[in-house]
């Protein structure tokens, strides 16, 4: 039987080998392109041990290394295969993740709130927020994390946990009508744009240490996305 975790990563991500066929590129390309930060790097790294022994009481050792990425990676070798300009992709990306922002509804719970009462952008907080993002997103965090693994999503799961986090800080013992309501709402909001994680991450994960307790906590068992 494969673990459940096995099963996870390859029903939901695709493989360096399968990368390179589907896109039709070497991999020394496809190396090339996570180098450059053109394409983010994988999110999970499976590596396993083969134990093959015999009746001539012999034995060889294989390791196996696999490396799994978000599915979106194929439309990004498409668009960035040609691409001489890393610099280029990386101020589009922040371009695209501030604008995302900007236009939020609920923009101020973003980055401990990046905005003053006047809605102007305090620029040394938000650059550095935006460029821890673009280091995640390089690095393979948002594949993890995000259903999309794009701006929109990066921004979206930002607000969805800060508004959680606010709402476990003022809600009451006992649930009222309308905290029900936007519990609901809430929980709707986070999954458009949060993934479920990997069985062995969920507990630690952003969804399991709030989400999935705080739903827990009020009885809301079937709303926890399986």
């Amino acid at each position: 039987m494969i673990d459940i975790n096995l099963n996870y990563i390859k029903d939901n991500y695709i493989e360096f080998e399968e990368v390179i066929k589907t896109a039709n590129i070497s991999s020394d390309k496809l190396n090339r392109l996570i180098e450059s930060k053109l394409v983010p790097g994988p999110s999970y790294v499976i590596n396993s041990e083969i134990n093959i022994s015999s009746s001539l009481n012999d034995n060889h050792r294989i390791i196996v290394e696999e490396k799994y990425f978000h599915t979106s990676v194929l439309e990004l070798i498409k668009k960035n295969a040609d691409n001489s300009n890393p610099e280029k992709f990386k101020l589009e990306f922040k371009e695209n993740l501030l604008s995302n922002l900007k236009n939020h509804v609920h923009k101020a719970f973003a980055y401990g709130n990046v905005f003053d009462e006047n809605e102007n952008l305090d620029n040394e907080k938000v650059e550095k927020a935006l460029e821890e993002e673009w280091n995640h997103y390089c690095n393979g965090v948002y594949g993890i994390c995000t259903l999309d693994n794009n701006e929109n999503a990066i921004i979206d799961k930002e607000i969805a946990i800060k508004r959680i986090l606010s709402f476990i800080e003022k809600k009451s013992t006992s649930l009222t009508n309308d905290e029900k309501i936007e519990l609901e709402n809430l929980n709707a909001e986070f999954n458009k744009a949060t993934s479920l994680f990997a069985p062995y991450q969920r507990e630690l994960s952003s969804r399991g240490k709030y989400l999935d307790k705080l739903l827990r906590e009020f009885s809301l068992e079937d709303l926890i996305k399986r």
